[in-house]
């Protein structure tokens, strides 16, 4: 069977590469990381390159696939330009709002660079009652990306009465940013790149129409676990795009600076050092590649691999960043650098999700008991 991947995907990938390397600069990086908010401009190129609903919960193989790959690469060049947009939570988002036919006017809004959309994939410490007709909502949502910009956020909360435990009563919402029910305050992460939020809900009130899905009955809960494994895949993309390119542009600088009155490139322990660094760049694309195919075709070993992309790209992206650093010498820890900025991305989203600790806890579960392990997931 052949795993790579096809003309057509080759030529989306260099697309949004030619679009971020005239649009999204370390130059634009740095001036979002002055004045965080999402710059509408970037908004609408890449709504009109298609690439918010690249992902298609209903797409067979016989279609193309459920659009899995194509998301693959466009994440890699999202982390390979450091880009400020939550495009891997619009891409999930979307796919969450198509399993459903009720959200066909959230749906056209975003795709169409209108609205935005973010996810809630940290901490749920809140809880949703049936007063009437409607829901009531209460309680804080953590580390939600670009909390201050998106119109809506896609967030699982249990509801009351919903299912016979919490796991049970998980369902999925989409909750309006701008209710006045909703407060957001910067929790002032490290990575400025990708600033993250905490939500305050206060009686905030919703009806069925947004629901996503289904209410409780273990439907929520099941929808949340496979758009968590949808944004692991992707932000592991996104790790091996940012440390492949401070990887090369560390390389860059070994050529150009010199010492003892020849090139560092030409120093025995940098280029080990940089060898390391092309082995774990290249391993990590290798397993997020593959994990990218199990996700698109249901492979039944699909949950373990993205475990297994996660766990190593967190791991590789947070060496080879920090290797980069180290290869710059002295100007690698200045502010007027680049390679801190991809070092501290590659730490946020390596802890997101699920760190490299709890994704091999993951794999030891499945390698020891595969039957107990599905069961758990």
């Amino acid at each position: 069977m052949f795993f790579g991947f096809t003309e057509e995907e080759k030529m989306i990938q260099r697309s949004v590469r030619d679009m971020l390397r005239e649009h999204c600069t370390t130059e634009h990086v740095r001036k979002f990381m002055e004045q965080p908010r999402v710059s509408r401009e970037l908004q609408g190129l890449i709504a009109q390159q298609g690439l918010l609903g690249i992902l298609d919960p209903n797409g067979t193989q016989e279609e193309g696939g459920k659009g899995v790959l194509n998301a693959v690469l466009i994440a890699q060049e999202a982390g390979r330009a450091l880009l400020p947009f939550p495009l891997l939570e619009n891409m999930v988002g979307l796919y969450a709002l198509k399993t459903c036919k009720q959200h066909g006017e959230l749906i056209d809004a975003v795709e169409s660079g209108q609205k935005l959309l973010s996810i809630a994939w940290g901490e749920v410490d809140a809880r949703a009652y049936r007063e009437g007709d409607q829901f009531v909502l209460s309680g804080t949502l953590k580390e939600i990306p670009f909390a201050e910009d998106v119109d809506a956020i896609i967030a699982s909360v249990p509801v009351a009465g919903m299912g016979n435990t919490p796991q049970d009563e998980e369902t999925v919402i989409v909750i309006d940013a701008k209710d006045p029910g909703v407060s957001v305050r910067n929790r002032k992460s490290m990575d400025e790149t990708y600033p993250l939020y905490e939500i305050s809900l206060n009686r905030y009130t919703f009806t069925t129409k947004a629901i996503v899905k289904g209410l409780g009955m273990g439907v929520g809960h099941k929808l949340m676990e496979k758009l968590k494994q949808l944004g692991a895949l992707l932000i592991s993309s996104e790790m091996v795009g940012g440390a492949e390119r401070a990887l090369y542009e560390a390389v860059e600088y070994t050529k150009q600076r010199k010492q003892f009155g020849t090139e560092i490139a030409r120093f025995q322990a940098l280029k080990h050092m940089a060898a390391d660094m092309f082995l774990l760049v290249e391993s990590a694309k290798a397993a997020v590649e593959y994990a990218g195919w199990a996700v698109d075709s249901d492979s039944e070993d699909a949950d373990l691999s993205v475990s297994i992309a996660k766990s190593y790209a967190s791991d590789a992206a947070t060496q080879v960043t920090g290797d980069a650093i180290q290869m710059h010498g002295g100007i690698g820890f200045t502010w007027e650098n680049d390679m801190h900025l991809f070092f501290k991305r590659a730490r946020r989203s390596a802890s997101v999700l699920g760190d490299a600790y709890a994704h091999r806890e993951k794999i030891a579960r499945y390698t020891l008991d595969p039957i107990k392990a599905e069961v758990l997931a």
